[in-house]
């Protein structure tokens, strides 16, 4: 489900995200900022926007003025979920008649609205639509590619499907603690870069005490009544077969509903996905 605070960071840079005149071709450029959130272009329903590329944002998000002359403003349908920090989330469904994203035409997949604004960002493009359609981040080249080829490479992580009724979709995998303890986390581009989320159940496990660790209190945007616990250390490694990061900060938070959530930048420079056959594939 989308995170709003971390939208809310994003830096004023993707204000000047310009147009690309290859929005047709099958590579489509990303601006990458500072913060390592991506940000790419569609057009919806004939209306081209901005949008950050989330892996770990579920359904595809259209902010208010962006969204306000899409279609209809009321549904009876609608999606339960919850945030990654534990917070119920119930949002409004609607369905977009077409999108086309690098140069590709999408129908009738789910989206939902939020009456918020930011600088330069009409939204969030999420997976659901890509279920069947491979594609590439490639973070050296900052483009956004549609393979012409079946993706291959010796290097291949799986990955797990995590969806409410084919409405929404988010991927996870598994990765090793201090080359240890196996985890399944969810991969999140919407975290930006070398963002490490651990479920705080996982202090007793790593031998981590809260004591002496920085504590932060972070109220929801959504409802102020709701406070996370965060606590803030770090870990010997966190890695894969391809891939270790050695003593990442990490964040220890109460309530997170997965084993942990990280970026994806981690991974590896270029990264193609399959989510049909449940695949990553590392092509640098």
């Amino acid at each position: 489900m989308y995170n709003q605070s971390l939208i809310k960071k994003l830096a004023l840079s993707a204000s000047v995200f310009l147009y690309s005149t290859a929005a047709l071709a099958q590579k489509t450029p990303l601006n990458i900022l500072p913060s390592g959130h991506l940000v790419v272009q569609a057009e919806v329903e004939g209306k081209k926007g901005n949008f950050i590329f989330d892996t770990g944002g579920g359904i595809n998000l259209f902010l208010k003025n962006f969204s306000k002359d899409l279609g209809p403003k009321e549904t009876y349908n609608y999606l339960t979920a919850f945030r990654a920090t534990g917070e119920k989330m119930t949002i409004p469904l609607f369905k977009s008649k077409e999108i086309i994203f690098n140069g590709k035409k999408f129908k009738d997949i789910w989206y939902s609205t939020h009456d918020m604004e930011i600088k330069g960002i009409d939204g969030l493009i999420s997976l659901p639509m890509l279920y069947n359609t491979e594609f590439i981040i490639d973070y050296t080249a900052q483009e956004l590619i549609f393979p012409k080829e079946k993706l291959s490479s010796k290097k291949v992580m799986d990955i797990q499907l995590s969806t409410n009724a084919d409405q929404s979709l988010d991927i996870m995998t598994y990765v090793l603690l201090n080359n240890k303890y196996k985890i399944n986390i969810l991969l999140d581009s919407g975290s930006g870069n070398d963002s490490f989320w651990l479920s705080e159940r996982l202090m007793n496990t790593l031998g981590i005490k809260k004591e002496g660790l920085q504590l932060i209190e972070k109220k929801s945007e959504f409802d102020s009544n709701v406070i996370t616990k965060i606590y803030k250390g770090d870990i010997a490694s966190i890695s894969t077969s391809f891939a270790t990061v050695d003593k990442p900060k990490v964040f220890f938070v109460e309530g997170l509903i997965y084993e942990g959530k990280t970026s994806i930048n981690w991974l590896g420079k270029k990264l193609g996905f399959n989510l049909k056959e449940k695949k990553i594939y590392i092509l640098d």
